[in-house]
């Protein structure tokens, strides 16, 4: 028998030139394949620069199954590399809810040409990363299966070029963390992290990843949220560029809490992050995993303030921990099921 070779695809990113392993979806995929490969298969994340590198990869690492990350590969190119690869199992793999899906113009018109493609014998899945999404494509797609992340940073290695933040007692450090999407809600959160350190008395320091890779949409958030705090003269706004996943979970340590008040989600590793490292966070309900000690109505801010309140005196996050280990273990579970119908 064939021993089992995935292939994690990611279309690669570059910072200033250089390509980067420091974004959420290579971070998503690396942690899954590192868990199946201390699971028993042969694993391995690469990130090719286009559609047209997909052949190359596929010859060099010969795998069973080829998992495309995220909606980049045109279907007509599945067509062609499953001509070239005829034993290769291909799966397209989602990382969305539904709502930002809709933001790009392509989803519906690719996934149900990927889905054509079976018509013509190609070995090809469509899956999606959270329950929820996979109902709803269900709506319009005869099978979709559901294939969710598995939080595993094993190997966690630092460069020590992470920065170092004032511990000052006066100021309070909340990280709302993650790409500047509209529907990730970042100002506001920017406007309830003020409220909150108005509260306490305390000065913000509110900090938000920025990268060059700002789209229009994305840009007026940031606009906005840098606008608000050169209006707050007291409050300060930080923005780190994205780090390494190491030295990422080095600056979390730093902040007292988290915010992460998204109107939708699907794991949200910046989450994981923060329970990992002992430091409490405050999320949406869209993060269903976590426990609901500090998750909030998203649209009622009294409550938000109070679970920022118990986040930041209580510091107690052993439930999320549980919580997580437990989202893992289920996890793990559909991916070896999956894998074992498939060998």
């Amino acid at each position: 028998m064939v021993p089992q070779r995935i292939l994690f695809l990611v279309k690669e990113r570059n910072v200033y030139g250089s390509k980067t392993r420091c974004y959420g979806l290579f971070n998503s995929c690396n942690f899954v394949s590192n868990r199946l490969n201390e699971l028993g298969f042969e694993s391995k994340t690469l990130q090719v620069i286009d559609n047209n590198c997909i052949d190359r990869v596929i010859t060099e690492y010969k795998p069973t199954h080829c998992i495309i990350e995220a909606l980049w590969v045109v279907p007509e190119k599945i067509k062609v590399l499953a001509k070239l690869h005829p034993s290769v199992n291909w799966i397209i793999r989602l990382h969305s809810a539904s709502p930002f899906l809709a933001i790009e113009g392509i989803t519906t018109q690719w996934l149900c040409e990927y889905e054509k493609l079976k018509e013509q014998v190609i070995k090809i899945t469509i899956s999606a990363n959270h329950s929820n999404c996979v109902d709803d494509l269900k709506s319009f797609l005869k099978e979709v299966i559901y294939l969710p992340n598995i939080y595993y940073p094993k190997d966690v290695n630092t460069t020590n070029n992470f920065p170092k933040f004032d511990n000052d007692v006066n100021i309070i450090k909340i990280g709302c963390f993650g790409a500047l999407r509209p529907l990730k809600n970042h100002f506001k959160q920017a406007l309830l992290a003020i409220k909150f350190a108005n509260k306490q008395n305390k000065i913000l320091h509110f900090f938000i990843n920025k990268s060059e890779h700002e789209t229009e949409l994305t840009n007026s958030v940031l606009k906005n949220i840098e606008h608000l705090f050169k209006n707050h003269t007291k409050h300060k706004l930080i923005t780190i560029p994205w780090y390494e996943h190491g030295d990422f979970l080095e600056i979390v340590k730093q902040m007292d809490i988290g915010m992460q008040l998204s109107f939708t989600e699907t794991f949200n590793i910046v989450a994981a992050d923060f329970v990992t490292c002992g430091v409490p966070i405050v999320t949406s309900n869209s993060i269903d995993w976590i426990s609901d000690i500090y998750q909030a109505d998203i649209n009622n801010d009294n409550q938000i303030l109070e679970k920022m309140d118990l986040a930041y005196y209580n510091k107690q996050t052993a439930s999320d921990t549980a919580c997580l280990v437990y989202y893992n273990k289920q996890s793990e579970e559909k991916w070896l099921k999956w894998l074992k119908l498939l060998k």
